[in-house]
C-alpha cells in the first residue's frame, strides 16, 4: 500500500478536525497499517503487555475470548502513563463477535467545554499523575512485588496537566482518565479522589460519545490527544481480535510543541 504525502496530509487534517475517522472497507494488512502509521509520524516502542503480529512488532494483537476480562473496558487515552503518549492510534477489526464488541469514543474537548467556568479555571492550574493502572494485576500475578516494580520501570509514570491543549489547534481538553490517572498533585488524597471522581462521571455521560459497531476489515484512526475510548466487553465468551498501531510523534506538528503538550 502506497501512502502519498497528499493522502497523509488529508487524513491528518480530517483527524484534527473530526478526531475519529472510520474506514469501513480499508482491510489493511499488518504492513499496510505500519505504512499508514509511518506516513503520519513515528511509531511507538513495543507495548509492555500485549503480543505483536508475526509480520511486524509495530502491530499489537488484541485477542479476547472465553472468560478473559478485556482490559480496555475503561475510559482511557492510550498510554498516558508515558511522558509522550501516542498522538494517534490505528485499529483494525480482524474478527468480531456475532453481537457486541462496539467501541465508544468521548470528546475531551466537549467535556472541557461542559465544565463550570470556575472549576475550569481551577483545573487549569493542576497536574495529575498517570500510571499503568490495571496492567499491574498481570504484573503481580506473574512476578509478585518485584513484577510490579519491573512493570512500572518499563511502562513508566508521567505527570500531565489536568487541562491540556491540542498542539495543532490549541483547543483545551480534559486530560484525566479512570484507567490511568491516579492522583492530582498538590491535593490531599480525599480531595484528589473527589475531584477525579467528578471528572470521570462527567466523561461517562453519553452526551459526549460516539459509537462504532465493528465489521471485519474496518479500520478506525483516532486522535489520542483529545479523545478517550472504551471497548465494550459485552460479547464474551465469543472471540474478538483487533490489530493496533500506535503513532507517537505527529510528523506535521512541531516537535517542541508536541512534547510540551504531552507533559
Amino acid at each position: 500500500m502506497d501512502i502519498s504525502d497528499d493522502l497523509a496530509d488529508a487524513i491528518h487534517a480530517a483527524l484534527v478536525e473530526h478526531l475519529v475517522l472510520v474506514f469501513p472497507d480499508a482491510d489493511l494488512d499488518a504492513r499496510g497499517m505500519v505504512q499508514l502509521g509511518s506516513a503520519l509520524g513515528t511509531l511507538g516502542i513495543r507495548h509492555h503487555s500485549y503480543t505483536t503480529h508475526p509480520d511486524s512488532e509495530d502491530v499489537v494483537v488484541l485477542t479476547w475470548e472465553g472468560d478473559q476480562k478485556p482490559d480496555a473496558a475503561e475510559w482511557h487515552s492510550d498510554m498516558t502513563y508515558r511522558r509522550q503518549p501516542p498522538f494517534a492510534s490505528i485499529l483494525k477489526a480482524v474478527e468480531v463477535p456475532p453481537v457486541g464488541g462496539d467501541t465508544l469514543w468521548a470528546s475531551m474537548f466537549a467535556v472541557h467545554d461542559a465544565l463550570d467556568p470556575g472549576l475550569r479555571r481551577d483545573l487549569e492550574q493542576l497536574e495529575a499523575v498517570h500510571d499503568m493502572g490495571a496492567f499491574r494485576t498481570r504484573a503481580y500475578r506473574e512476578g509478585g512485588d518485584e513484577g510490579i516494580s519491573a512493570a512500572f520501570a518499563e511502562a513508566g509514570t508521567a505527570v500531565h496537566p489536568v487541562i491540556d491543549h491540542h498542539p495543532v489547534t490549541g483547543r483545551p481538553y480534559v486530560n484525566v482518565s479512570e484507567s490511568f490517572t491516579r492522583f492530582v498533585i498538590g491535593l490531599s488524597a480525599p480531595e484528589s479522589a473527589r475531584l477525579l471522581t467528578h471528572l470521570f462521571d462527567l466523561i461517562n455521560r453519553p452526551d459526549f460519545h460516539a459509537r462504532v459497531r465493528w465489521q471485519p476489515g474496518m479500520v478506525v484512526i483516532w486522535d489520542n490527544r483529545g479523545t478517550q475510548h472504551y471497548a465494550v466487553a459485552d460479547y464474551l465468551p465469543h472471540r474478538r481480535v483487533m490489530h493496533r498501531v500506535a503513532v507517537v510523534t505527529d510528523r506535521r506538528t512541531p516537535t517542541a510543541r508536541h512534547v510540551r503538550a504531552a507533559g
